[in-house]
């Protein structure tokens, strides 16, 4: 539990459409908690949606991330499960653990560690493991907008399921670069819009990569109420055999926060 002091965050998402990808980059930086004092602050995300009658559909996805801040250091957990059934079968089942540590050394660049599992049932990924780490760069940041530059370098151990006819199974342990450009934009007061886009080679393999474009718009409803909208691409340049290399998603819903 966490002492009393600490600030506190909570959240929830009602989506009116949702639609989970296949194979997603985690997008770290929308995850990345805002300038705070010293101590502990967290928040818990929960999306369901569904239809009934002629058309049997549910999702749900809950996820929530902790922050530790101390001084110029910043430590991060953040973890989401996905489920969904369309006329009682089965077609998302994921879900991930990250965690971060963060080093602020100047006021522009910041040293990262990090580590993160994945597992995705219809990308036929059984565990994705990874360590790694780099620097975040901060271009611009003013009130109305910021732009980020990341890089890094992290290794990983994939295992994907066997499937009847495939012949891609097993594991496979490689190396990858990560880079991504974050964008902040203040509207005017009730807006605000980011986009983040990453890029992910196979440092072994210049033909092997993966891209994310993601880009959120909230809108501010009320004092603790705002809309948001998202969408979100990916791009797998050699995915598993059976799945398709691009996925597009997008949701909207409402977040509240007390």
């Amino acid at each position: 539990m966490l002492p009393q002091s600490a600030p506190r965050a909570l959240s929830i998402l009602l989506s009116a459409f949702f639609i989970s990808p296949a194979n997603a980059i985690v997008n770290i930086e929308e995850m990345r908690p805002p300038q705070q004092e010293d101590g502990w602050r967290g928040n818990v995300t929960l999306a369901i949606s569904g239809d009934a009658g002629n058309t049997e559909r549910s999702d749900f996805t809950a996820s929530g991330q902790l922050f530790w801040q101390q001084a110029h250091v910043t430590r991060l957990i953040a973890t989401s499960y996905s489920y969904g059934e369309n006329s009682r079968n089965r077609n998302t089942n994921k879900g991930f653990i990250h965690l971060r540590h963060i080093s602020q050394q100047t006021a522009n660049i910041a040293f990262e560690l990090f580590t993160q599992t994945t597992r995705n049932e219809f990308s036929r990924l059984s565990l994705r493991a990874l360590v790694g780490g780099g620097a975040r760069i901060t271009l611009l940041k003013n009130r109305s907008d910021a732009i980020y530059l990341g890089t890094a370098i992290f290794y990983l151990s994939e295992t994907l399921e066997p499937r009847p006819t495939l012949t891609d199974d097993g594991t496979e342990k490689f190396w990858r670069g990560n880079f991504y450009l974050a964008l902040r934009y203040q509207i005017n007061e009730q807006m605000h819009a980011t986009s983040t886009t990453y890029y992910q080679p196979a440092l072994a393999n210049g033909n092997d990569y993966r891209i994310l474009e993601e880009g959120n718009l909230r809108v501010r409803l009320a004092n603790q109420l705002d809309l948001k909208l998202s969408i979100e691409i990916t791009h797998d340049s050699e995915p598993p055999q059976s799945v398709k290399p691009t996925d597009f998603s997008y949701k909207t819903g409402v977040e509240y926060r007390f």
